[in-house]
């Protein structure tokens, strides 16, 4: 809009413009302000958990958060990066795939399978540091989802297991999600008849979760952006 403005001021008091430039002019500035924007784009890498295995894809939880974030403001786009049976030895493998998508912010949910396994911890802890890294070096908002597992192979492992992502967050400096599956995980009415993954009403739950976690964080880098100089 500036420049038209500038090109008023240029001939102004001056001979009048052809009814045709007017008319081209009234045409680009419409077609400027409905330009569509770049939408700020969250990955978020994870299992079936995020895939939405045994739901639809519109009920999963990625699809229900983009729909918060949209009726909230306009802008964003929230890319399913689920992948039923992966484990974080993949993750890396693929972001890497992923970089065509070019996302803003990248949400690591990866682990949950690890955890069933009962890879060792030092192991899923070397994955995740890998793609943490990665999203770094790719200049993409890392953010962690903090995961646990059942106590199947006793408590240490569960425990060292659930200090993998805390530990990380600290250690690089980057948001955590406390526990992705929180108000989920051992819930009857929040899961499917397996007791692991979410049912429609779960996925409404995280993301509602996530919703509530994302909307400041959001709100502060718009802020920011907006700010002169």
């Amino acid at each position: 809009m500036a420049i038209y403005t500038h090109i008023g001021r240029l001939f102004q008091g001056k001979a009048r413009f052809p009814a045709y430039v007017m008319l081209l002019f009234s045409f680009l500035a419409v077609a400027a302000q409905k330009a569509p924007q770049k939408k700020l784009k969250i990955l978020i890498l994870g299992d079936s958990l995020t895939e939405g295995l045994g739901v639809e894809k519109e009920d999963a939880f990625p699809a229900l958060l983009d729909a918060k974030l949209r009726k909230w403001q306009e802008g964003f786009l929230v890319i399913n990066g689920g992948s039923s049976g992966s484990t974080s030895a993949s993750g890396v493998r693929r972001l890497k795939w992923y970089e065509k998508a070019q996302p803003d912010i990248v949400l690591l949910a990866l682990g949950s399978n690890d955890g069933l396994r009962g890879v060792k911890v030092e192991e899923t802890r070397k994955n995740v540091e890998a793609a943490l890294r990665f999203c770094q070096e790719k200049q993409w908002q890392v953010i962690l989802a903090g995961l646990k597992v059942p106590p199947n192979y006793g408590a240490d492992y569960a425990g060292a297991f659930e200090r993998i992502y805390p530990d990380l967050a600290a250690k690089y400096k980057v948001p955590i999600v406390g526990f992705l599956l929180e108000g989920v995980a051992g819930e009857t009415g929040m899961n499917q008849a397996d007791g692991v993954h979410p049912n429609e009403r779960g996925h409404e739950r995280i993301a509602e979760n996530l919703f509530r976690f994302f909307k400041p964080m959001l709100a502060a880098r718009f802020s920011k952006a907006a700010k002169p100089g």
